[in-house]
C-alpha cells in the first residue's frame, strides 16, 4: 500500500505536492512532516463526525505524534461538522484555542475532514500570528478534488458563501482513499460534480471515463477508476492554479457552475450539498450558454445525461426564484454591476464573459422557463 500518485502544484516558493492513494498513516504522517519541515507543535483540526466514524482519523493523529516525537505537542480540536464550522465565530474559537494551547509561529495546522474543515483550517492558519503552515488530509471526495487544492480558504456570511477568506497554500495534501470507505453515498456522489466540472472546462478525457464508468464511480464502494478521476481533476486544478494563483485571470474558469450553485446552496441554508448545488449551477450555465449561442445544445444534453447517471440533481429550472437570483448580487466574482460568468463552448473548452447583473438574472429566468 502506498500513495502511488503524486501531483505537483508548481507555485515557486509555495509549491507543494498532492499525494493520492492508499497508504498507512505512518507513511502519510512522514510525508506531510517532511514537506512542512521542523515544527514546534501540531494543531489538528478535525471534523467532529469524521472523528466519530473513522478509526483512521484517530490513528492518524497518533501517527503524527509518533512522527514528531515526545518533545513536540500534538493537540486536537474537533470542529462542528460540515458548513457549520465556516463562520467567523468558529474561526475566533479556533484562534483562541491555538493561543491558549501556546502554539507559536513554528506550529503546523493539520486539517482532517471535508471541504469545510479544509477551508476553516486554511483560513485560521492564514490569519493566526499573521500566518502559520498547514497541511490537509481531505476525507471526502469533494475535498480531495477541490477544496484542499489551490490555497483558497474562507468562511461564510449571512449574505453568501465564502465571502471572507484568504489565499494560503498548504505545504502538502494527502488524499488517503481509505477515508472514502466511511463516506455516505450522497456525499460521495456530490463530490463527482467537481470532477465533471473539471472535465467540461479543461479535460474532455475525464468526461469519457465518467460516462463509461458512471455506475461504479457513483457507488460508495471502492471503484478501480476512482483514483484515476480524482487524479485527473487534481491535475486540472493544479495546472490552472499554477498559471493563475490568485484568480486574476484564467483561474476563474474553476468557478464554472458556482455562480448559480453558490446562490442555490446558500438559499437552501446548506440543505443542498456543495456538489449538488454545483451540478444544478452547471446545468443552469449550460442552458444559459445554449440560449446565448455559446454552448452546443448537444453538449448540454450530454452533460445532463452524465449528471443524472451519476445521481446528481439537474432540475435547476424548478429551483430558481427571485430570492436565489438576488444572492448573485453578492457573488465574489461580481465586478461593479457585472458578473464574470463561465461558459463551456466545447468539451474541455470554456470562455469567460462579463454579464450585467440585470441581464444575467433575466436570462437565467428565461432559460429556466424555456427548459421546463
Amino acid at each position: 500500500m502506498s500513495f502511488s500518485t503524486v501531483i505537483p502544484v508548481p507555485l515557486g516558493p509555495r509549491a507543494y505536492q498532492v499525494s493520492i492513494g492508499l497508504g498507512d498513516v505512518a507513511e502519510a504522517s512522514r510525508r506531510v512532516l517532511a514537506a512542512a519541515g521542523q515544527v514546534s507543535g501540531v494543531a489538528v483540526l478535525m471534523d467532529a463526525t469524521v472523528g466519530q466514524v473513522s478509526a483512521r482519523a484517530g490513528a492518524l493523529v497518533a501517527a503524527l505524534q509518533a512522527a514528531v516525537g515526545p518533545g513536540v505537542q500534538v493537540r486536537r480540536r474537533d470542529l462542528p461538522a460540515g458548513e457549520s464550522c465556516k463562520t467567523l465565530a468558529e474561526i475566533e474559537r479556533t484562534a483562541e484555542w491555538l493561543a491558549a494551547e501556546g502554539f507559536d509561529r513554528g506550529a503546523l495546522v493539520v486539517a482532517i475532514g471535508g471541504g469545510a474543515t479544509s477551508d476553516h483550517a486554511g483560513f485560521v492558519a492564514a490569519i493566526y500570528l499573521r500566518g502559520v503552515r498547514f497541511v490537509a488530509f481531505p476525507t471526502t471526495l469533494l475535498a480531495m478534488v477541490d477544496a484542499s487544492v489551490g490555497g483558497k480558504t474562507g468562511v461564510d456570511l449571512t449574505a453568501g458563501k465564502n465571502l471572507v477568506g484568504a489565499f494560503h497554500q498548504p505545504h502538502a495534501v494527502v488524499a488517503d482513499l481509505a477515508f472514502l470507505e466511511t463516506l455516505p453515498r450522497r456525499e460521495h456522489v456530490a463530490g463527482l460534480a467537481e470532477v465533471v466540472k473539471c472535465g467540461l472546462i479543461a479535460d474532455d478525457s475525464l468526461l469519457d471515463v465518467l460516462e463509461t464508468q458512471a455506475r461504479g464511480l457513483a457507488s460508495a464502494t471502492a471503484d478501480p477508476h476512482l483514483a484515476e478521476v480524482i487524479a485527473g481533476a487534481v491535475r486540472v486544478k493544479a495546472e490552472v492554479v499554477s498559471e493563475d494563483e490568485r484568480e486574476s485571470g484564467r483561474r476563474a474558469i474553476l468557478n464554472f457552475g458556482h455562480t448559480v450553485g453558490h446562490a442555490l446552496e446558500a438559499a437552501s441554508r446548506y440543505a443542498l450539498l456543495h456538489g449538488e448545488a454545483v451540478s444544478l449551477g452547471m446545468m443552469a450555465a449550460l442552458t444559459l450558454g445554449v440560449s446565448l449561442g455559446m454552448t452546443p445544445p448537444a453538449l448540454a444534453a450530454r452533460s445532463r445525461t452524465l449528471l443524472e447517471a451519476l445521481g446528481l440533481p439537474v432540475d435547476f429550472e424548478h429551483r430558481l426564484d427571485a430570492g436565489v437570483l438576488g444572492r448573485i448580487d453578492v457573488d465574489k466574482k461580481r465586478r461593479g454591476g457585472s458578473v464574470r460568468f463561465v461558459f463551456v463552448t466545447a468539451p474541455g473548452c470554456c470562455e469567460l464573459r462579463e454579464l450585467p447583473l440585470p441581464e444575467l438574472r433575466d436570462r437565467l429566468l428565461s432559460s429556466a422557463v424555456a427548459a421546463t
